[in-house]
């Protein structure tokens, strides 16, 4: 039975997200929201991530699905890498499109509004956070790598209101000016529904990954990359 019979003939797009320590993956269809799972947990996307999906689709009601969308990053490394390897797979499997979202932009999504501008903020390590600005769910500034007090403060000279998403928001010190508010806390962190739904969004438009050469968006190297070049760099000073 196809997942077309099951719900009259509705597209149906599977949302993975697992560029945070929270793993979140959804059912929509193109009249709703069908079935959503997040879970933050102690096991790694490896271990959870294939049996919530299996969750999710029995709670929708369907066996599988005509896409898949899957949040890009940037984000966890292995996160990362864990997503997007799930959704090849599924996509190889059930020969169905695959469609790659930015994963701040999913973020972003959580405002729809062009009255406030939303900075979604992810851990990039060292006090740093991925930074991008977003109005209306479309961006307004190039993705950043910079630190996190730099970023809520900076936000203050931004017209109008702000509200400060991600991971790291606990991990400001610094007053935040009088424009700039921390997003309530259900609107914080990327969520599956949010990736499938700006995966539609690239579906309408023609906008189809290729899954044989899609990529996380990583932004900069691993620890281990850079780990790896600097003792190259001593090795050929000695």
């Amino acid at each position: 039975m196809s997942a077309r019979t099951i719900r009259g003939g509705n597209l149906l797009i599977l949302g993975i997200e697992a560029a945070t320590r929270v793993a979140s993956v959804a059912v929509i269809s193109e009249e709703k929201i069908l079935a959503e799972i997040s879970q933050e947990a102690r096991l790694t996307h490896s271990e959870t991530l294939l049996p919530q999906i299996e969750q999710v689709l029995k709670i929708a009601g369907v066996e599988r699905v005509d896409a898949v969308a899957v949040s890009l990053g940037p984000g966890s490394f292995t996160g990362l890498r864990i997503g997007l390897a799930t959704a090849k797979a599924l996509a190889y499997a059930w020969q169905i499109k695959i469609l790659g979202v930015p994963t701040l932009q999913a973020i972003a999504y959580h405002f729809p509004t062009s009255s406030a501008t939303v900075l979604p903020m992810l851990d990039a390590q060292k006090n740093r956070a991925y930074v991008q600005a977003f109005r209306a769910g479309a961006p307004v500034s190039k993705l950043e790598v910079k630190p996190v007090d730099e970023i809520a403060t900076s936000a203050g000279s931004i017209d109008g209101e702000v509200f400060l998403c991600g991971d790291v928001l606990g991990k400001i010190k610094v007053p935040l000016p009088p424009n700039v508010k921390i997003a309530p806390v259900n609107l914080r962190m990327p969520r599956a529904v949010n990736v499938a739904l700006c995966g539609k969004f690239l579906l309408d438009a023609g906008e189809i990954s290729n899954v044989m050469n899609l990529e996380p968006l990583y932004v900069r190297r691993s620890e281990a990359e850079e780990l790896w070049e600097r003792r190259q760099k001593l090795s050929s000073e000695k």
